[in-house]
Order: C-alpha cells, then sequence, then structure tokens
C-alpha cells in the first residue's frame, strides 16, 4: 500500500473545497485536493464543452473556474478520479485512485467537503430506460456536450428544474412541460431571501424569460403518475395535486417524450464523516442529516472540519463563504494569525446563507400523501430491488426503523450503499408510524463508504 502525507487533505472539489484549497496554499501549507470526478470544479463548475446555445457563466461560476485555473500555480496537488473509501485512525484517508491504486493519505488536518446528491420520490416506471435525473441530464450536457434526448420532460421540485428545462431548450432539446409539486407562491417567498445572491436571482429571471420565449408551459402543484413505455420510454402521466399532496382525479395528462429528468431536491453526503467519528444531526431547514459543526466548522473529531453542502443545502455561495471560513479555522488551529474580524463576517454571511437555505429547503418537503401513494409493487431501493409494499409489510411486522428495515428487507445494501434510497426511507417511516422526520435515526455508515473492487487492494 502507497503512502503519503501532506498538511492539508480536502475531499470535495466544489466550491468549498476550491476556496480553501487556495487560502491554505497561499499561506504555505501543502494541500491534497481529492475528487472523483474527472476534473475538479463539482457539478456547478462543470464546463460547458459547446458555445453554441449555452449561455454565459454568472459571476460566481466565473469566480469559480478562476479559483480552478489558479490550481496549478498553488502548492495544491489535485488527485481526480479518487474515490476516498474510509477514515482510519486519526485523520488517516484511504482513498482508491483510477480503480487500482490503494494509498494511505496522512495528513495534519481534513476538510470535508463532499458536496450532496439528488433525491428522489419514486413513481411507476420511475426504473424505465429514459427517465433520468435533473443532475445526470446537466452532467450530459456541461460533461459531454451531448443531449439526453431530443424531447425531454422535466418533472419534481425547485427552481432547479427551470435551470434544467432552460439549458436543454437553449441548446436545441424541445422540452414539452416543465411540471412542479410545489407552489408557485412558495417559489416567491424564496425571493425575499435572495438579497445577497443577485447573480442567483438574475440567473433564475434568464432560465424564466428563456422558456416564455420558447413558449415552454410551467405547471407548478403538478406531479407524475406514471412513465410509460417498454425497451424505452414512450410517455409520462401527469396529474395536478391537492393541498395534501394527493392526485385530483380528472385532472391526468399524456405528454409525448423520449425522455423524463426527475429532481426533488438534495441530501449532504454525510456518509464520510460518520465513518470518521463526526457528529451529525438532523434539521430539515438544513435539507435533513447534516455533518455539526462549530462557528469556525470544525467537527465535533478534532482536527476534522467540515463545509459546503454537507453542513446544511443552501447553494453556491454558501459553500464559497464557508470554504473561507473554515480555511481560517484551520489556520487558526494550525497557530497562524487570523482576522477575527473578517472571521465575524464570514459567520454573518453563513447565517444568511440559512435563512436562504430553510426557504429553499422547504420547496423540496414531501407531502405525506405523496408519499403514502407510491404504489406497492413500485421500487423504493432499486439495488435490492426492495417495493415500496415490502416496507409497508415490514413495518406492520414491527421494523420501524431504517437499521430494523436494513436487516429485514437488505435496503440500503446494495451498489449506492443506500444513497438513492435512505434519504427516501427516512421519510417514508415518518409517515408509515407517525414519527416525526427528526427521531427516525440515519443509517450508520461503513467502510468502505464507496464501492471498490477487491483486486485493488492485492495491487
Amino acid at each position: 500500500m502507497n503512502r503519503k502525507q501532506c498538511d492539508i487533505a480536502i475531499v470535495g472539489s466544489g466550491f468549498a473545497g476550491l476556496v480553501a484549497a487556495n487560502i491554505l496554499a497561499d499561506r504555505g501549507l501543502g494541500v491534497l485536493l481529492l475528487d472523483e470526478n474527472l476534473h475538479p470544479g463539482g457539478q456547478l463548475l462543470r464546463r460547458i464543452p459547446w458555445q453554441g446555445g449555452s449561455s454565459r457563466p454568472d459571476r460566481v461560476r466565473r469566480f469559480g473556474f478562476d479559483l480552478i485555473g489558479r490550481l496549478g500555480t498553488r502548492r495544491i496537488e489535485v488527485l481526480e478520479r479518487t474515490k476516498v473509501l474510509d477514515a482510519v485512525g486519526q485523520h488517516h484517508l484511504l482513498v482508491e485512485k483510477d480503480g487500482s491504486e490503494i494509498t494511505l493519505i496522512e495528513p495534519r488536518m481534513i476538510l470535508l467537503a463532499a458536496g450532496a446528491r439528488e433525491r428522489f420520490l419514486p413513481f411507476k416506471g420511475w426504473t424505465l430506460p429514459g427517465v433520468i435525473s435533473t443532475g445526470a441530464a446537466q452532467i450530459l450536457m456541461k460533461s459531454s456536450g451531448v443531449l439526453p434526448a431530443a424531447k425531454m420532460l422535466v418533472a419534481g421540485m425547485g427552481p432547479l428544474l427551470v435551470a434544467v428545462a432552460a439549458e436543454f431548450h437553449r441548446n436545441g432539446g424541445s422540452v414539452p412541460a416543465v411540471l412542479d409539486m410545489s407552489r408557485m407562491r412558495d417559489k416567491l417567498s424564496v425571493l425575499t431571501q435572495t438579497v445577497h445572491q443577485i447573480s442567483k436571482l438574475k440567473e433564475g429571471i434568464s432560465d424564466l424569460a428563456s422558456l416564455f420565449l420558447g413558449r415552454v408551459p410551467l405547471h407548478h402543484r403538478t406531479a407524475v403518475v406514471e412513465a410509460r413505455g417498454g425497451a424505452e420510454l414512450g410517455s409520462v402521466v401527469a396529474a395536478r395535486i391537492g393541498k395534501d399532496g394527493a392526485f385530483l382525479e380528472g385532472t391526468e395528462r399524456v405528454y409525448s417524450t423520449e425522455s423524463l429528468a426527475v429532481g426533488y431536491g438534495f441530501a449532504p453526503n454525510i456518509e464520510l464523516a460518520q465513518v470518521a467519528g463526526c457528529a451529525t444531526e438532523y434539521d430539515r431547514d438544513k435539507g435533513g442529516w447534516v455533518v455539526w459543526v462549530g462557528d469556525e466548522l470544525e467537527t465535533s473529531v478534532a482536527g476534522i472540519f467540515a463545509a459546503g453542502e454537507i453542513t446544511g443545502i443552501a447553494g453556491a455561495l454558501k459553500s464559497l463563504h464557508e470554504g473561507e471560513l473554515a480555511a481560517w479555522g484551520m489556520l487558526k488551529k494550525a497557530g497562524r494569525d487570523v482576522d477575527e474580524r473578517r472571521l465575524a463576517r464570514l459567520q454573518r454571511a453563513r447565517a444568511r446563507h440559512l435563512r436562504f437555505g430553510k426557504r429553499f429547503n422547504a420547496l423540496h418537503r414531501f407531502p405525506e400523501r405523496a408519499l403514502l401513494a407510491i404504489p406497492d409493487e413500485t421500487a423504493v431501493c432499486r439495488c435490492e430491488d426492495v417495493r415500496m409494499g415490502d416496507i409497508k409489510r415490514a413495518v406492520m411486522e414491527g421494523h420501524e426503523t431504517p437499521a430494523a428495515l436494513k436487516r429485514a428487507l437488505r435496503i440500503g445494501m446494495g451498489n449506492c450503499q443506500g444513497r438513492t434510497c435512505a434519504p427516501l426511507l427516512y421519510e417514508i417511516l415518518s409517515a408509515l408510524t407517525k414519527t416525526p422526520a427528526e427521531r427516525i435515526p440515519a443509517l450508520s455508515a461503513r467502510s468502505p463508504v464507496k464501492p471498490v473492487a477487491m483486486g485493488s487492494f492485492l495491487r
């Protein structure tokens, strides 16, 4: 096994990781930046390979691209296509590089900036070829310059739907409609928290204008009932929903489409922090289970810091400011002089972003009726083919916690290790057992936190 030492190891090269890496390297520390992707930047900084229909990056993204450009001029070593498998002992990380090489990283301090993943609400036919996540649609367009299909319906909850549909439309795709479960007035309430996010507000207005000019209908309080097709997706049935989240009879409509992109908000990637022994907490205003941090973003484990979406879902500006706050916190812990007034300003900015995040995350709360309406034959855990009916029967038999269901049904034990089904499972259990969500315990995480070939340990 290879070994590598450094001053700081940063897991994740999104906004938080990039900002922290540049600040720490500028102060003379050796930084190792670890990321699973081919290029640094995370989801928001995926470079768009074409120029034709794509919009110009906003100010925040331009700053992010500038941070990426500076990496080669700093004391920063970037390990791309690298999975972090485990947090070992005192501040050690076990990683797999390029699917073959295992290395033990031995840093003095660690920053966890692993970001978030999308949440889903299953419906009949959601496993059909052609049904993809909104994030996958963005990856295809931005990283590969490929449209998922000639025609793509977009559905789910929240502002990201409009952004994905507008990007698809600007680059020549046909969008039959955008179907949003949330209410328009709930979206408008988020605007009250965008005073300090003008670039995001401008981007949203531009996306809406693009859809309006392209005559793409935007339907609120509308959800997918069923995706239909055989070897491939052919059509989607959608219907209006009432105040309680139940489908309204007689409002069904069938859309012909080649692809369906769905997204229902985000869940923080806390698994590595759990393995490292960091305390987590449930906070619905922050997006569910998050990593607990102090004022300077140090976790409950000394020398391990966390920043970005894993401390609360609230957008790119929060990640930018938290990346800087974490960097100064790590420098302070290392005995360096820091500007306490700057720390205070960053903490106030973080509080503003969390207020925005509270409104943003409220847009993505599943109505209880929508959860209970998932058909019994519909898969909730795709890896282990655990269906909604299986969960209902297991709960009736007394398996009322995620861990109990995992033992009884193997839910969360497949290749994705619960990343897709676990956030959904917590909410289903809350609805079925009438238990407040904060009292549903999170599934434990075990190493390796990402799938790894046994052959990697033998090389």
